[in-house]
């Protein structure tokens, strides 16, 4: 099943920060990027938010699913 539109936050739950060991690609900090899982209310969606703490930037990354 693929993505068939943008999805909203509210349409699925987030589960907890957790440190990724990968470079912001904004400011290129390698300490201070964490990511949490987010997954559709249906559960055909699993897809990372990732955020550096540092410069705020933030960004996604689909799952296989999308």
């Amino acid at each position: 099943m693929t993505h068939t539109r943008p999805m909203h936050d509210d349409e699925g739950t987030f589960a907890g920060w957790n440190f990724a060991a990968i470079e912001c690609p904004s400011c290129g900090d390698k300490h201070h990027v964490y990511f949490r899982i987010w997954e559709s209310n249906d559960g055909a969606y699993e897809d990372r938010q990732y955020r550096c703490w540092v410069c705020k930037h933030t960004w996604w990354v689909d799952g296989i699913d999308s």
